[in-house]
């Protein structure tokens, strides 16, 4: 079975996202000293949102989803910051369309269990915006930066390796299995 991979456009778009999210948490980063500028443009153009919606926590979506939307009075995470909304908001517009489009794709972004992309898949965009326009549901991927580089270059490599085309090299197995001439005889012995 194939599946489509992410498109210029869906990378582009990942990439501004994170582009957005280290913005927002950057400032306190920086100024710490713990996230360089040019390592804050590097991670940006990781494959995959450096932030999770927190698509693990089926309660919660379900929670979210499936009752009218109305802000919980013990959540110990109200939306206050706008910036994080500024992301929140178009970040899950884009994971919405994206997993109609490419439920594989969306997966591979935002590391989510398909059941979370069939869960906002089976409502409409706005309801899932409804939804979640007065919860702050975004939280970083990995928590300190020393952990976001190494997971960033860990998943980066997994995620180039599985999304790059390998070029067909089963001729060139299958011939090099025949210049054997062990296989060449156990083949012959059996025929």
């Amino acid at each position: 079975m194939e599946y489509e991979g992410l498109t210029r456009d869906d990378l582009a778009n990942v990439e501004a996202l994170n582009r957005a999210w280290l913005r927002c948490r950057g400032a306190s980063d920086i100024a710490a000293g713990k996230l360089t500028p040019t390592l804050r443009d590097r991670m940006a153009t990781a494959p995959f949102l450096l932030f999770s919606f927190r698509e693990q926590d089926d309660d919660l979506w379900r929670g979210l989803l499936e009752t009218r939307p109305q802000q919980d009075l013990l959540d110990e995470r109200p939306q206050s910051n706008d910036e994080l909304h500024e992301v929140q908001s178009p970040g899950l517009s884009f994971i919405w369309s994206l997993a109609r489009r490419n439920p594989y794709a969306a997966r591979i972004v935002t590391g989510a269990p398909s059941r979370w992309c069939e869960k906002i898949m089976s409502v409409t965009m706005m309801r899932v915006l409804e939804c979640t326009s007065n919860r702050h549901l975004i939280e970083p991927r990995l928590e300190t930066a020393s952990m976001l580089h190494r997971g960033f270059v860990q998943i980066g490599a997994l995620q180039s390796m599985l999304m790059t085309s390998q070029p067909a090299y089963n001729d060139r197995m299958r011939a090099a299995a025949c210049r054997t001439p062990q296989i060449v005889r156990q083949v012959a012995d059996k025929v």
